[in-house]
């Protein structure tokens, strides 16, 4: 990708241009900040009534990892977890087809977390109307295990959860455009991550250049789930 970008820097790119080169080089570290293996849930908390033993939540809970209900199922969660890990079957990730717009509140949004930075948008320049299809051959991840597909090759609305696979899916995941300040060294984009009709988390995450030109994100900010 740094090939690619040494070379369009001899030309006037566009704003799309430009974005999709960002977004290909940030995707494996959104990848692994906002993925969540749907088989894998963590020890349940204790019942309502264990809390009313004690005077506080925390010292309800400090209670509570101290019982043999909690290490047992530590012990579990340890294991399926790394069951799990060691287990080599691809893992399907099911990727909106295309980006295509802006989430409007972003222009506050990135202002207002890099207020230390004083940045400027460039609202002349941001091409509202224009978006981009996600080239799946560009998208590169840290675990080897994922595969990509294309939402149009599935079906639509909950029948997307109600069919039976061959195989494991484990997220439906689509974003927002990138909304980048003037500079374009700052930058705000949202993804959606779900797991079931009713399971999943939305996330605003900001993203920054390096004092090497590298592309790191600041912060993961939760901004939705059900």
């Amino acid at each position: 990708m740094s090939l690619f970008w040494n070379c369009k820097q001899e030309k006037n790119i566009s704003e799309t241009e430009f974005e999709q080169i960002v977004f290909y080089e940030i995707f494996p570290a959104i990848l692994d900040s906002i993925y969540w293996d749907n088989r894998l849930f963590p020890p349940p908390p204790p019942s309502p009534e264990f809390f009313d033993k004690y005077e506080s939540i925390d010292k309800a809970l400090e209670a509570y990892k101290k019982t043999n209900i909690y290490t047992q199922a530590i012990k579990n969660y340890e294991i399926k977890k790394d069951s799990l890990i060691q287990d080599p079957t691809s893992i399907y990730l099911v990727i909106s087809d295309s980006i295509k717009s802006f989430n409007r509140e972003d222009m506050y949004e990135l202002v207002k977390y890099f207020k230390n930075q004083n940045i400027i948008l460039d609202s002349k320049n941001i091409e509202l109307n224009k978006g981009f299809k996600i080239d799946l051959r560009q998208l590169k991840a840290n675990d080897k295990k994922f595969v990509f597909k294309y939402k149009s090759e599935f079906p639509n609305g909950h029948e997307f959860w109600r069919t039976k696979y061959d195989f494991n899916i484990g997220a439906k995941i689509g974003f927002s455009r990138i909304l980048f300040d003037k500079s374009k060294s700052y930058g705000v984009l949202n993804a959606g991550f779900t797991t079931a009709i009713l399971i999943g988390n939305g996330y605003r995450i900001f993203i920054s250049k390096d004092d090497n030109g590298k592309w790191i994100i600041e912060k993961v900010i939760g901004t939705w789930i059900s």
